[in-house]
């Protein structure tokens, strides 16, 4: 994880806030930990850059429920507590007990469109816009989706690589269809993924609506 972020109601003078580990809590609990570089604050706010690191997962239960809430939520609260540390300002030094509530915006789906449809053997290739709200950004490799009617019947199946980034980001699909397709509203649900990973586990939640071409709607009905 790498982490961007700005500081702000740092009062009126300059500290410096030592280096520590803090727990990072999601809505059912614990679930890693990061470690926070020393931070020197200015009157006007501060912006930090907490360099790439790898994050221990320590209740993979917790996790899951953190990404779930990332992926599906449209706002979603993760806690940084338990940092023991100082600060020093104005020449004193004080002993503190880090807690930070970080307010994010999430997935909320993440909403996508397909864009493209173009017949590719005896299947089709879809372009596919992913607009993500969220400062978290997810790279999940390979995955395989399913496209499914409104009331859960499947129409098709896709794979491609997802690389969920801040923002708008386009992907491409593979895939053939299964059956018809009604209309141009649909369900997009992430079914499995090629990585040996914890995705395997969570992939289930990326489950959203999804708006279909024409062309597509089109082809499953051939």
């Amino acid at each position: 994880m790498t982490i961007e972020s700005r500081v702000a109601n740092t009062g009126p003078f300059s500290a410096t806030q030592s280096s520590m580990t803090v727990d990072m809590v999601g809505p059912t609990g614990i679930f890693g930990r990061l470690v926070l570089p020393e931070i020197k604050t200015k009157s006007g706010g501060t912006d930090i850059l907490i360099p790439e690191q790898e994050i221990k997962i320590v209740d993979m239960e917790n996790y899951k429920s953190f990404v779930r809430s990332l992926m599906q939520d449209e706002d979603l609260v993760m806690k940084l507590e338990n940092g023991k540390g100082t600060i020093k300002a104005m020449m004193m030094t004080a002993n503190i007990v880090y807690r930070k509530d970080v307010k994010l915006k999430g997935m909320h789906g993440p909403k996508t469109v397909m864009t493209k449809t173009e017949r590719e053997g005896e299947g089709f290739k879809n372009t596919m816009l992913t607009i993500n709200p969220s400062p978290l950004e997810i790279d999940m490799g390979l995955v395989h989706y399913e496209i499914r009617t409104e009331d859960g019947v499947k129409i098709a199946e896709q794979s491609g690589k997802t690389y969920i980034t801040r923002g708008e980001s386009t992907s491409t699909m593979v895939g053939k269809a299964t059956g018809e397709a009604p209309k141009l509203q649909a369900k997009l649900v992430g079914v499995s993924v090629d990585d040996d990973n914890w995705h395997k586990e969570t992939i289930k939640y990326l489950d959203t609506t999804t708006t279909l071409t024409e062309e597509f709607v089109a082809m499953c009905r051939h």
